[in-house]
């Protein structure tokens, strides 16, 4: 069954120190961790002064020093039959991260809460990335030697990055060693917008409560399903897995770089992770796109505050209603 986080990915089927430095453009911003323009020495600041500077959105395709679609269930499968894997980018908010790979032209993400390290003195000595393996938190890669600098309004974040990633993935440990990543620009409304507006009431991490059909009718339980089924080629529909347990927690990260995040978790099938773009469609901030230009996709915000965000949109000609809550 078709359902919210799968419109997003159906488009894709059918995508010196931590102050301002001298030649960047001071950003204000109504949260204190999004400092846009934070340059600095991680082994010489505090974890508070740390995710101001390696707060952001950083390439990494082809940025290693010296030397499709993106949606999907990280599992051994994906790995298993692909021959390269390289980076695409990272991106750290307030409390996450997201870091994409490059398999043989096929992108999968990985999610989760990042911790920084310090040492007696109250310095950042590394920065640790989590991501949930069978409802355990373990730790897939660490950051070690990060410096951001800026020239010119252009920041660049150098760093040597460990990876612990499962033996299943080994094709992508070959990755370790030190990087440059330049800082992708935020989008135009995080650097204009009202503190109040619903674009920085947006840029949350929320956790679904319900999905319910125009009419009443609650289909979130299907939804949750949906992770259990499988297409049978043979008879032309989709059979549930034998002794599969479905998604128990879903949450959508919106960052100001105009990535969202989708994440499903508590699933015996395997963590779900889907990333891509989202825009406004308007000034009136009432309604963005998600995918890319040659295929986008409308959804609608029917009431947002600071804890709770309904948001519709059109499916197979039936109106859908979704609802977050921060929990």
């Amino acid at each position: 069954m078709e359902k919210l986080l799968y419109i997003f990915v159906l488009l894709l089927i059918i995508s010196c120190d931590s102050s301002d430095s001298e030649g960047a453009l001071p950003v204000e911003t109504p949260n204190e961790t999004m400092v846009l323009d934070a340059t600095g020495t991680l082994a010489e600041e505090t974890i508070e002064e740390a995710k101001k500077i390696i707060f952001g959105r950083w390439n990494l395709s082809n940025n290693a020093v010296g030397g499709g679609l993106r949606p999907a269930i990280v599992t051994t499968s994906i790995v298993a039959n692909s021959t390269s894997c390289e980076f695409e980018f990272i991106e750290f908010t307030d409390d996450d991260y997201i870091l994409e790979f490059d398999l043989d032209g096929e992108s999968i993400a990985a999610f989760g809460s990042y911790v920084l390290n310090e040492d007696s003195d109250g310095f950042v000595t590394s920065v640790d990335l989590y991501y949930e393996v069978e409802g355990l938190d373990i730790i897939i890669a660490t950051l070690t030697d990060i410096i951001v600098t800026e020239q010119n309004n252009e920041f660049t974040a150098t760093f040597t990055i460990e990876l612990q990633i499962p033996d299943s993935f080994e094709i992508c440990n070959n990755l370790e060693g030190t990087y440059n990543g330049q800082k992708e620009e935020p989008m135009d409304e995080t650097n204009s917008a009202d503190a109040n507006s619903n674009h920085f009431r947006l840029l949350k991490t929320w956790t679904l409560v319900s999905i319910i059909e125009e009419g009443g009718n609650d289909i979130t339980s299907d939804f949750n399903d949906d992770i259990c089924l499988v297409y049978n080629e043979a008879t032309g529909v989709d059979d549930y897995i034998v002794g599969c347990t479905p998604t128990t927690k879903l949450t959508l990260t919106f960052s100001p770089y105009g990535t969202y995040t989708f994440v499903e978790t508590g699933s015996s099938e395997g963590t779900y992770v889907d990333t891509d773009t989202w825009e406004w469609s308007d000034e009136s901030q009432t309604a963005f796109y998600v995918g890319e230009l040659d295929e986008l996709f409308l959804i609608t915000i029917e009431s947002l505050n600071e804890s709770d965000v309904v948001f519709s949109a059109e499916e197979d000609g039936k109106k859908l209603f979704y609802t977050f809550s921060i929990l």
